[in-house]
C-alpha cells in the first residue's frame, strides 16, 4: 500500500481484503486520519490492488502527507478498531493497561495499541513482528494512564515525536483508555468543521498541543469521556454448538462483521476468543490462535483466507472440527 504524494490529487493504492467482492464498500483511513469509503472496482479480486484518487479538496486537520507510514491505510473497518479492542486478544482496550510495540531502535512500528499483557505474551512467543504491520519488534512500551500522568502519556502517544498530536493520534490513544462512543468519535475525526475541534484546538493550528489537550475543564482529555460516553450494549453471541446462529452473529454488524456471508481467519479467531471468554488470558489466546492456524489450511483449500457460510456449516467442515477440538480441551 503506498501513497502517491503530489499535493493536489493524492492517490492511495488499496489492497482488497479477503472476502470482499466487486461493488462492496471498503472503508479505510487516509494519512490525515480521515475515514473514507470506496466501492471495490469490477474485476478486482481479493488480494489485488487498485488506485483511489482522493478528492481535490482541502485536507482535514491531522497528519501531513509525508506521515502516511504512521496511519493504517487500505484496510476495512476491522472489528478490533470498530469496537476499540486489542487486535491480539480482543479485550476492550480500556479494560486493562495498554502498550505498543517498538523496534530495536526504539521507534514505534505502528500507531496501534494493544492490551499490555497480550502484547508482552506476543513478544515473548518469539514471533518477532508486529501482528498488524509485520515490522520487526523488540520491546513493548507501556502507555501511562492519562488521568494520573498526563505529561508522560502525551509523550508516549505522540507517534511521530513532534510534541503535538494530530486528531488521529489523540483520538486513537484516548479510545485505548476510556469506554467511548467509537463510531461518534470516528465521525468527528472525519469532519474538519466539527464543533469539538473549535473547542479543543484553541490556536487553530490543526494539531493539539499539550496545554490544549490537557486543559481543564474544557480540554479534550477532561471533556471527552462525558461528551462521547459509550452507550452501546453488545449483543449476546450464541454458543458455538449452534453453528448456524453462531456464524450469522459474527458475520453481522452486531458481532463486528459486515453481513457478506464469509468469515476470514482473524474473524473466526476473534469470535472464538470472545465466545469462550479467553481475552483476559494471554496464554489461552495464543493457544487458540495456534489451534486455528493448525486446522485452517485444511478447509481453506483455495487460499482465500476466508470460509463461506456453507463451507463452515457443511458436515465435517470447519465448524464441526472446531467443536470437536474444543470438546477435547
Amino acid at each position: 500500500m503506498g501513497l502517491n504524494s503530489h499535493y493536489t490529487m493524492p492517490q492511495l493504492q488499496l489492497t482488497v481484503p479477503p472476502g470482499f467482492v466487486a461493488g462492496q464498500s471498503l472503508q479505510f483511513v487516509t494519512p490525515e486520519g480521515q475515514i473514507m469509503a470506496v466501492d471495490v472496482p469490477p474485476g478486482v479480486p481479493p488480494g489485488a490492488t487498485f488506485v483511489f484518487t482522493l478528492p481535490d479538496a482541502p485536507l482535514p486537520m491531522g497528519l501531513p502527507l509525508d506521515a502516511g507510514s504512521t496511519v493504517p491505510m487500505g484496510a476495512p473497518m476491522a472489528p478490533a478498531r470498530k469496537f476499540a479492542e486489542c487486535p491480539i486478544c480482543y479485550e476492550n482496550l480500556c479494560a486493562a493497561p495498554v502498550g505498543f510495540f517498538l523496534s530495536a531502535t526504539a521507534q514505534r512500528v505502528s500507531p496501534h495499541y494493544f492490551n499490555l499483557a497480550a502484547a508482552q505474551q506476543w513478544l515473548a512467543s518469539g514471533n518477532g513482528t508486529c501482528p498488524l504491520t509485520r515490522k520487526p519488534i523488540a520491546t513493548v512500551m507501556v502507555v501511562p494512564d492519562v488521568r494520573t500522568n498526563p505529561d508522560a502519556w502525551f509523550t508516549a502517544v505522540d507517534v511521530d515525536g513532534n510534541n503535538k498530536l494530530s486528531r488521529f493520534e489523540a483520538i486513537e490513544a484516548l479510545k485505548a483508555q476510556f469506554a467511548l462512543d467509537v463510531a461518534g468519535l470516528d465521525a468527528a475525526v472525519a469532519d474538519p468543521d466539527h464543533w469539538m475541534w473549535q473547542q479543543w484546538d484553541v490556536d487553530r493550528s490543526g494539531t493539539l498541543e499539550r496545554n490544549e489537550l490537557l486543559a481543564k475543564p474544557s480540554g479534550l482529555v477532561a471533556s471527552l469521556p462525558q461528551l462521547f460516553a459509550s452507550t452501546s450494549q453488545p449483543g449476546k453471541a450464541p454458543d458455538i454448538t449452534d453453528r448456524q446462529a453462531w456464524f450469522d452473529f459474527w458475520d453481522s454488524p452486531a458481532g463486528g462483521g459486515d453481513g457478506n456471508g464469509v468469515l476470514d481467519k482473524e474473524e473466526v479467531i476473534r469470535a472464538l476468543i470472545k465466545t469462550l471468554r479467553l481475552s483476559s488470558d494471554p496464554a489461552s489466546v495464543q493457544g487458540m490462535r495456534a489451534t486455528i492456524d493448525a486446522v485452517w489450511g485444511i478447509f481453506d483449500t483455495d487460499g482465500s483466507g476466508t470460509t463461506e457460510r456453507c463451507e463452515f456449516l457443511q458436515a465435517d467442515g470447519l465448524a464441526d472440527t472446531i467443536v470437536a477440538t474444543l470438546a477435547q480441551r
